[in-house]
Protein backbone atom coordinates (compact mmCIF):
# COMPACT_ATOMS: atom_id res chain seq x y z
CA UNK A 1 0.00 0.00 0.00
CA UNK A 2 1.06 3.81 -0.52
CA UNK A 3 0.33 5.47 2.60
CA UNK A 4 -0.42 9.41 2.29
CA UNK A 5 -0.59 12.36 4.81
CA UNK A 6 -2.60 15.40 3.78
CA UNK A 7 -1.65 18.83 3.57
CA UNK A 8 -4.22 21.66 5.54
CA UNK A 9 -5.51 19.62 8.97
CA UNK A 10 -7.06 23.56 9.35
CA UNK A 11 -6.50 25.20 6.47
CA UNK A 12 -8.00 22.97 4.11
CA UNK A 13 -10.51 20.97 7.12
CA UNK A 14 -13.54 21.03 4.96
CA UNK A 15 -12.00 19.51 1.77
CA UNK A 16 -10.02 17.07 3.31
CA UNK A 17 -13.13 16.01 5.43
CA UNK A 18 -14.94 15.75 2.63
CA UNK A 19 -11.83 13.63 0.43
CA UNK A 20 -11.90 11.51 3.52
CA UNK A 21 -15.61 10.91 3.48
CA UNK A 22 -15.19 10.07 -0.27
CA UNK A 23 -12.72 7.59 0.86
CA UNK A 24 -14.83 5.99 3.42
CA UNK A 25 -18.14 6.01 0.94
CA UNK A 26 -16.94 5.82 -2.60
CA UNK A 27 -13.40 4.08 -2.52
CA UNK A 28 -13.60 2.66 -6.09
CA UNK A 29 -12.62 5.87 -6.99
CA UNK A 30 -9.68 5.70 -5.85
CA UNK A 31 -6.53 4.14 -6.81
CA UNK A 32 -6.67 0.24 -5.21
CA UNK A 33 -3.13 0.75 -3.59
CA UNK A 34 -3.40 4.21 -1.54
CA UNK A 35 -4.52 4.50 1.65
CA UNK A 36 -4.97 7.88 3.60
CA UNK A 37 -3.21 7.51 7.37
CA UNK A 38 -3.12 11.00 8.31
CA UNK A 39 -3.32 14.78 8.06
CA UNK A 40 -1.06 17.85 9.04
CA UNK A 41 -0.76 20.99 10.00
CA UNK A 42 -1.09 23.55 12.62
CA UNK A 43 -3.94 25.92 14.73
CA UNK A 44 -3.28 29.73 14.73
CA UNK A 45 -1.38 31.71 17.90
CA UNK A 46 0.85 29.57 18.80
CA UNK A 47 4.34 30.17 19.11
CA UNK A 48 5.32 26.47 18.99
CA UNK A 49 4.26 27.07 14.99
CA UNK A 50 6.48 26.42 12.22
CA UNK A 51 7.68 25.35 8.75
CA UNK A 52 4.67 27.69 7.86
CA UNK A 53 3.19 30.64 9.60
CA UNK A 54 0.02 30.11 11.87
CA UNK A 55 -0.73 33.81 13.02
CA UNK A 56 -4.10 34.58 14.49
CA UNK A 57 -5.92 34.98 17.79
CA UNK A 58 -6.06 31.27 19.46
CA UNK A 59 -9.12 29.36 18.71
CA UNK A 60 -11.21 27.91 21.26
CA UNK A 61 -9.89 24.20 22.82
CA UNK A 62 -13.32 23.09 22.32
CA UNK A 63 -12.90 23.85 18.67
CA UNK A 64 -9.82 22.29 18.58
CA UNK A 65 -11.39 18.93 19.79
CA UNK A 66 -14.06 19.25 17.64
CA UNK A 67 -11.89 19.64 14.43
CA UNK A 68 -9.41 16.02 16.02
CA UNK A 69 -12.76 14.48 16.73
CA UNK A 70 -14.10 15.04 13.00
CA UNK A 71 -10.77 13.38 11.20
CA UNK A 72 -10.90 10.35 14.08
CA UNK A 73 -13.83 9.42 12.95
CA UNK A 74 -13.30 9.45 9.48
CA UNK A 75 -10.41 7.13 10.87
CA UNK A 76 -7.21 9.85 10.27
CA UNK A 77 -4.39 10.63 12.59
CA UNK A 78 -3.31 14.32 12.99
CA UNK A 79 0.05 15.52 12.99
CA UNK A 80 0.35 19.10 14.60
CA UNK A 81 3.51 21.19 13.51
CA UNK A 82 5.10 22.09 16.00
CA UNK A 83 8.48 22.22 14.31
CA UNK A 84 9.36 25.96 15.35
CA UNK A 85 13.21 26.06 15.86
CA UNK A 86 12.93 28.46 18.73
CA UNK A 87 10.79 26.47 20.77
CA UNK A 88 12.86 26.05 24.49
CA UNK A 89 11.73 24.80 27.37
CA UNK A 90 10.26 28.19 28.75
CA UNK A 91 8.64 28.88 25.49
CA UNK A 92 6.54 25.95 26.05
CA UNK A 93 6.25 26.13 29.55
CA UNK A 94 4.22 29.32 28.59
CA UNK A 95 2.24 28.26 26.27
CA UNK A 96 -0.72 26.47 27.59
CA UNK A 97 -2.18 27.12 24.44
CA UNK A 98 0.03 24.73 22.70
CA UNK A 99 -0.10 22.74 25.84
CA UNK A 100 -3.71 22.51 25.74
CA UNK A 101 -3.41 21.46 21.65
CA UNK A 102 -1.12 18.70 22.43
CA UNK A 103 -3.36 17.38 25.94
CA UNK A 104 -6.58 17.03 22.82
CA UNK A 105 -4.04 15.27 20.42
CA UNK A 106 -3.28 12.52 22.95
CA UNK A 107 -6.94 12.31 23.63
CA UNK A 108 -8.63 12.63 20.75
CA UNK A 109 -6.61 9.36 19.47
CA UNK A 110 -8.43 7.69 16.51
CA UNK A 111 -7.36 4.11 17.83
CA UNK A 112 -4.39 2.26 19.42
CA UNK A 113 -2.54 1.38 16.53
CA UNK A 114 -3.27 4.84 14.62
CA UNK A 115 -1.81 7.58 17.18
CA UNK A 116 -2.13 11.13 16.68
CA UNK A 117 1.51 13.11 16.21
CA UNK A 118 3.36 15.88 16.79
CA UNK A 119 5.48 17.06 13.89
CA UNK A 120 8.83 18.71 15.88
CA UNK A 121 12.18 20.40 15.39
CA UNK A 122 13.69 21.67 18.68
CA UNK A 123 14.74 19.26 21.29
CA UNK A 124 13.09 20.64 24.24
CA UNK A 125 10.09 20.23 22.31
CA UNK A 126 11.05 16.28 21.18
CA UNK A 127 11.74 15.91 25.59
CA UNK A 128 8.43 17.74 26.32
CA UNK A 129 6.24 15.52 23.97
CA UNK A 130 8.56 12.23 24.70
CA UNK A 131 7.81 12.84 28.69
CA UNK A 132 4.36 14.47 29.08
CA UNK A 133 2.86 12.13 26.25
CA UNK A 134 4.32 9.01 25.10
CA UNK A 135 1.56 7.88 23.15
CA UNK A 136 1.95 10.40 20.48
CA UNK A 137 3.97 10.30 17.35
CA UNK A 138 7.49 12.30 17.31
CA UNK A 139 7.78 12.98 13.44
CA UNK A 140 11.24 14.64 12.81
CA UNK A 141 10.59 17.68 10.67
CA UNK A 142 11.80 18.35 7.07
CA UNK A 143 12.36 21.53 8.57
CA UNK A 144 15.74 19.99 10.11
CA UNK A 145 17.51 19.44 6.63
CA UNK A 146 19.15 16.61 7.71
CA UNK A 147 21.89 16.73 5.08
CA UNK A 148 23.46 13.25 5.54
CA UNK A 149 22.50 9.57 5.09
CA UNK A 150 24.36 9.46 8.31
CA UNK A 151 22.16 12.12 10.74
CA UNK A 152 18.95 10.59 9.19
CA UNK A 153 20.07 6.74 10.50
CA UNK A 154 20.54 8.72 13.82
CA UNK A 155 17.45 10.49 13.23
CA UNK A 156 15.57 7.45 12.24
CA UNK A 157 16.33 5.73 15.55
CA UNK A 158 15.63 8.56 17.65
CA UNK A 159 12.21 9.36 16.28
CA UNK A 160 8.87 7.24 15.26
CA UNK A 161 9.01 9.03 11.91
CA UNK A 162 11.44 10.99 9.70
CA UNK A 163 10.35 13.00 6.89
CA UNK A 164 13.47 13.13 4.21
CA UNK A 165 14.90 16.41 3.30
CA UNK A 166 13.62 16.76 -0.01
CA UNK A 167 17.34 17.51 -1.52
CA UNK A 168 17.21 13.38 -1.29
CA UNK A 169 14.04 13.22 -3.20
CA UNK A 170 15.88 11.42 -6.14
CA UNK A 171 18.48 10.02 -4.53
CA UNK A 172 17.31 6.42 -4.66
CA UNK A 173 20.99 5.17 -3.47
CA UNK A 174 20.74 7.62 -0.43
CA UNK A 175 17.06 6.45 0.48
CA UNK A 176 18.29 2.30 0.38
CA UNK A 177 21.22 3.16 2.32
CA UNK A 178 18.32 4.57 5.08
CA UNK A 179 17.65 2.13 7.76
CA UNK A 180 14.25 1.11 8.93
CA UNK A 181 12.81 2.98 5.85
CA UNK A 182 9.28 2.23 6.93
CA UNK A 183 10.02 4.57 9.27
CA UNK A 184 10.44 7.39 6.70
CA UNK A 185 7.84 9.91 4.78
CA UNK A 186 9.12 11.30 1.43
CA UNK A 187 7.50 14.50 0.17
CA UNK A 188 6.23 13.43 -3.05
CA UNK A 189 5.22 17.37 -4.12
CA UNK A 190 7.51 19.68 -2.81
CA UNK A 191 7.46 22.97 -4.49
CA UNK A 192 10.76 24.09 -3.56
CA UNK A 193 13.76 24.11 -6.43
CA UNK A 194 16.11 21.78 -5.67
CA UNK A 195 19.12 22.57 -3.37
CA UNK A 196 18.00 26.49 -2.85
CA UNK A 197 20.26 28.00 -0.43
CA UNK A 198 18.03 30.13 1.03
CA UNK A 199 16.03 27.11 2.39
CA UNK A 200 16.76 27.48 6.42
CA UNK A 201 17.44 30.67 6.03
CA UNK A 202 13.41 30.72 4.98
CA UNK A 203 12.71 28.73 8.11
CA UNK A 204 14.70 30.12 10.39
CA UNK A 205 12.43 33.45 9.84
CA UNK A 206 9.38 31.99 9.85
CA UNK A 207 9.95 30.58 13.30
CA UNK A 208 11.44 34.04 14.72
CA UNK A 209 8.02 35.77 13.43
CA UNK A 210 5.98 33.35 14.29
CA UNK A 211 7.37 33.65 18.26
CA UNK A 212 6.93 37.37 17.77
CA UNK A 213 3.12 37.11 16.30
CA UNK A 214 3.82 38.99 12.88
CA UNK A 215 3.50 37.46 9.22
CA UNK A 216 6.92 36.17 8.06
CA UNK A 217 8.02 38.64 4.83
CA UNK A 218 10.50 36.54 3.87
CA UNK A 219 11.24 36.48 0.46
CA UNK A 220 13.60 34.16 -1.65
CA UNK A 221 16.48 35.33 -3.42
CA UNK A 222 16.98 32.19 -5.05
CA UNK A 223 15.80 31.99 -9.26
CA UNK A 224 13.31 29.03 -9.33
CA UNK A 225 12.73 26.49 -11.98
CA UNK A 226 10.48 27.13 -14.96
CA UNK A 227 6.87 26.36 -13.57
CA UNK A 228 3.78 26.21 -16.13
CA UNK A 229 0.70 27.78 -13.20
CA UNK A 230 -1.15 25.02 -12.40
CA UNK A 231 0.05 21.04 -10.75
CA UNK A 232 -1.54 18.80 -13.85
CA UNK A 233 -0.48 21.49 -16.35
CA UNK A 234 2.91 21.56 -15.04
CA UNK A 235 3.97 21.73 -11.59
CA UNK A 236 4.35 18.03 -11.98
CA UNK A 237 7.53 17.87 -13.64
CA UNK A 238 9.08 19.75 -10.83
CA UNK A 239 12.95 18.54 -10.00
CA UNK A 240 11.67 17.43 -6.54
CA UNK A 241 7.92 15.63 -7.61
CA UNK A 242 7.72 11.95 -7.90
CA UNK A 243 5.02 10.65 -10.05
CA UNK A 244 3.10 7.72 -9.22
CA UNK A 245 5.25 5.16 -10.78
CA UNK A 246 8.54 6.66 -8.35
CA UNK A 247 6.05 6.27 -5.12
CA UNK A 248 5.14 2.89 -6.06
CA UNK A 249 8.33 1.72 -6.71
CA UNK A 250 9.82 3.61 -3.40
CA UNK A 251 7.01 1.83 -1.62
CA UNK A 252 7.12 -1.88 -2.87
CA UNK A 253 10.56 -2.33 -3.82
CA UNK A 254 12.62 0.65 -1.77
CA UNK A 255 10.34 -0.31 1.84
CA UNK A 256 9.37 3.50 2.00
CA UNK A 257 6.67 3.68 4.94
CA UNK A 258 4.54 6.88 3.94
CA UNK A 259 4.54 9.85 1.62
CA UNK A 260 3.63 13.39 2.15
CA UNK A 261 1.14 15.23 -0.43
CA UNK A 262 2.40 18.93 0.04
CA UNK A 263 0.20 21.90 0.27
CA UNK A 264 0.07 24.42 3.13
CA UNK A 265 -0.24 27.90 1.78
CA UNK A 266 -0.75 26.54 -1.89
CA UNK A 267 -3.18 27.31 -4.18
CA UNK A 268 -6.95 25.49 -3.39
CA UNK A 269 -6.60 24.48 -7.27
CA UNK A 270 -3.01 23.18 -6.77
CA UNK A 271 -3.69 21.10 -3.61
CA UNK A 272 -7.18 19.44 -5.02
CA UNK A 273 -5.21 18.42 -8.47
CA UNK A 274 -2.30 16.99 -6.46
CA UNK A 275 -4.96 14.69 -4.54
CA UNK A 276 -6.83 14.27 -7.95
CA UNK A 277 -3.16 13.06 -8.96
CA UNK A 278 -1.84 11.16 -6.44
CA UNK A 279 -5.45 9.82 -4.90
CA UNK A 280 -7.91 9.37 -7.57
CA UNK A 281 -8.10 6.65 -10.53
CA UNK A 282 -7.91 9.18 -13.90
CA UNK A 283 -11.14 8.43 -15.15
CA UNK A 284 -13.16 9.79 -12.25
CA UNK A 285 -11.03 13.26 -12.52
CA UNK A 286 -13.33 15.24 -13.59
CA UNK A 287 -16.46 14.16 -11.90
CA UNK A 288 -14.82 15.28 -8.41
CA UNK A 289 -13.94 18.30 -10.29
CA UNK A 290 -17.41 18.86 -10.96
CA UNK A 291 -18.41 17.82 -7.98
CA UNK A 292 -15.97 20.29 -6.17
CA UNK A 293 -16.91 22.85 -8.09
CA UNK A 294 -20.93 22.48 -7.24
CA UNK A 295 -19.58 22.52 -4.09
CA UNK A 296 -18.22 25.79 -4.15
CA UNK A 297 -14.65 24.13 -3.08
CA UNK A 298 -13.16 25.54 -6.40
Amino acid sequence: MVSYTLPGMTEFSELNLLFLSFYRDARDIFFDDVEIESVYGGFPGSPLCGGRNNIGDPVWLSDVEKCLARYRDLGTACNVTFTNQFATADVIECDTYGQGILDMLDTVSPEPNLANGVILFSDAMNDFVRSAHPRLRRISSTTKQLESIEATNREINAFDRVVLNYNFTHDEQAISAIDHREKLEVMVNEYCTLGCPFRLDHYRATSECQLKGVPCDFRCRHKPAPQVWGFLNGLIEGDVFLKNDQVRHYANDLGVGSFKIVGRGLSRYDVIDSYLYYLIKPEHWYEVRDYLIHRDYL
